[in-house]
């Protein structure tokens, strides 16, 4: 997976999360900034949310961040 987008939609899909705002509660992200990622507008997820998402889930925040590592730590 080389783009945020694609990861974002990974981590939702294994999680079984479909509502935006949930995976938003998961990193302290807004609705409209996941929406953002999953669209591509905002092309990298921002260390505050990826080590949220890290602390919340099993992924790995360097995975999260740039597609490089073990997806799950």
């Amino acid at each position: 997976m080389r783009t945020t987008a694609e990861r974002v939609e990974y981590m939702m899909q294994t999680l079984k999360i479909k509502e935006q705002t949930e995976f938003g509660t998961l990193c302290g992200a807004s609705k409209s900034v996941v929406y953002q990622w999953l669209t591509g507008r905002i092309k990298s997820i921002d260390a505050k949310y990826a080590f949220k998402l890290e602390d919340n889930t099993r992924f790995s925040a360097r995975w999260i961040m740039l597609g490089e590592g073990k997806i799950k730590k």
